[in-house]
């Protein structure tokens, strides 16, 4: 459809609805949560094993077919792998964050759409049977972004504020305050150090008016509806739908 015809009422019984299952179903799967924990399609988030740790505000988005995976492994040491994701992260939609060793994102990191993040081979070059095969740690420093379908081998640091470009593989590490972009990802210019960065930090400043604001939008974009156009629109949707 091209808007939400829901009814406002409708729209917070959702809401409703959506925490009460994140609370029910996802947060116990996490080894530890912070608060403010937002997420968009918890049904198609998957998690697996353990030592997966979330931050403060952190948001989770995820879209019809497009699952986000949080998963660590064995790493065939009797040691599993660890998920660390800091402060007021945005996770969006297809992102796979998969660690036999360990994954470690910093705070107001974004993470744009089908991300993939790894911190093994997940097979010996030589030895297929072998896994998870060669490990080694990711870290992402504090307000990373990375762009859409971009990848992250194992082995490699992103240093604070730089941002990848979208369709990147980033197999070395990145240094701070530059955007890489490439197959291998490669610095193509870099960033004025002495800017003031404005962070998804901002937005949790006051949490109290960040919630009445979040509200107050979903009322507008809802204000409007009716049951009956609602069901109109589910029965026979037109072009205003």
């Amino acid at each position: 459809m091209r808007r939400d015809n829901k009814p406002y009422s409708v729209r917070l019984l959702i809401n409703a609805f959506r925490a009460l299952y994140t609370r029910w179903r996802i947060v116990p799967q996490f080894d530890s949560v912070g608060t403010g924990l937002e997420i968009i399609g918890a049904h198609r988030l998957e998690v697996y094993g353990p030592n997966i740790h979330l931050g403060n505000n952190v948001h989770i988005q995820t879209a019809r077919g497009q699952m986000s995976r949080l998963c660590t492994w064995p790493n065939g040491k009797g040691e599993h792998g660890t998920i660390r994701i800091g402060d007021n992260v945005l996770l969006t939609p297809g992102l796979q964050i998969v660690s036999a060793g360990a994954v470690e994102i910093g705070d107001n990191v974004m993470i744009a759409s089908r991300v993939y993040i790894s911190d093994s081979d997940w097979h010996e070059i030589y030895d297929r049977l072998d896994s998870p095969g060669p490990v080694a740690p990711v870290r992402l420093e504090e307000n990373v972004w990375l762009g859409e379908g971009c990848k992250i081998c194992k082995g490699v640091s992103i240093g604070r504020n730089s941002v990848i470009g979208a369709g990147a593989v980033v197999t070395g590490d990145i240094a701070a305050n530059v955007v890489a972009a490439g197959n291998p990802a490669r610095e193509i210019r870099k960033l004025d150090e002495t800017a003031d960065f404005r962070t998804r930090a901002a937005m949790f400043d006051d949490i109290e008016k960040y919630n009445k604001t979040m509200k107050y939008l979903h009322y507008l974009n809802h204000k409007d509806n009716s049951y009956l156009r609602w069901i109109r629109h589910l029965i026979w949707p037109s072009r205003q739908d």
